[in-house]
């Protein structure tokens, strides 16, 4: 009987930190504003709320530093949550893991179920001015559990525990361990959850949707209309200087995370004359080709 009341006491604990139950992988939500926490995929670095894309750049792995305190690492590349330094309104970072103290937080019990994410140094990750705006940065401020400090920690696939933590310094992220109905595959390790293989630009084809995606920030040009067919795609990061694909007329044109713009040349490395497209286009042939003068060489994505 004792035992069991401990355990239903530690399980309410628990549920009082947010929604926190122990080591494992989470998305980072923020009440306030219906956002979560997102790792900028552009400089893989800055920290910032966006709305849920279930991405990699906005899924944590959680695991134990000891003493009360956690390490908050970005599934996409391993980059530790961190603060920058001791003041108030110094932003919140994701920098290579390394142990130490700026990157160990622990989770103290905020208002209605939330809970706030106390560094060691006793900022808290905090939104600025309580801002609701997609691409806000967040940063670390003195502890005062008001709202903007409040965080809920939602459970990624229902994924918890078999994390390593090596407490090395060479920044190299330990995998999580196998768990039952993954497979020990992860978003970044090439595949999307559901298997579909991935190219470099983060490009796979959805079975059920029928259509290539980017999981990312980037577009993507279709060989038909309505997003059909054949696909060329490209990231915010490195646009693509050379066309390199057998098809060259352009069905339609579709954006995917944050990017807002794609410039389309008509000679290889962004030369040339171009199209500007800053949306979702079912009809290429249509609506925008008119400025190029021959076939689609390259194209530049912001």
């Amino acid at each position: 009987m004792q035992r069991t009341l401990l355990l239903v006491l530690a399980s309410m604990a628990l549920m009082a930190q947010g929604g926190f139950r122990g080591p494992g992988r989470y998305e980072i939500y923020a009440p306030l504003s219906r956002k979560v926490l997102d790792m900028d995929r552009n400089d893989r670095r800055t920290i910032i709320q966006y709305e849920s894309r279930h991405t990699d750049n906005q899924t944590w792995d959680i695991t134990d530093a000891g003493g009360g305190f956690y390490f908050i690492r970005n599934v996409m590349n391993g980059n530790a949550l961190a603060v920058a330094d001791d003041r108030n309104s110094s932003p919140l970072i994701a920098e290579p893991f390394s142990n130490s103290p700026q990157q160990q937080w622990r989770f103290e019990s905020g208002e209605n179920t939330t809970a706030i994410l106390v560094n060691r140094n006793g900022k808290a990750a905090d939104i600025p001015n309580g801002s609701k705006n997609n691409g806000s940065k967040v940063n670390s401020y003195g502890r005062n559990g008001e709202e903007n400090q409040q965080w809920q920690f939602q459970a990624a696939q229902g994924n918890f525990g078999g994390y390593s933590n090596s407490g090395s310094n060479t920044g190299r992220y330990d995998l999580p361990a196998k768990q039952p109905g993954r497979g020990g595959v992860s978003r970044y390790d090439g595949q999307t959850a559901g298997g579909a293989q991935r190219d470099a630009d983060g490009a796979y084809y959805d079975d059920r949707d029928r259509m290539t995606k980017m999981d990312g920030d980037g577009v993507c040009f279709y060989r038909e209309r309505d997003f059909r067919g054949d696909a060329v795609c490209a990231t915010v990061r490195s646009g693509r200087p050379r066309w390199n694909s057998t098809f060259t007329d352009i069905g339609s044109v579709k954006f995917f995370g944050r990017a807002t713009g794609v410039q389309v040349f008509d000679r290889e490395e962004f030369r040339g004359n171009s199209v500007e497209v800053t949306g979702d286009d079912r009809d290429f042939r249509r609506n925008s080709r008119g400025n190029l003068r021959g076939a689609p060489q390259s194209m530049r994505v912001y």
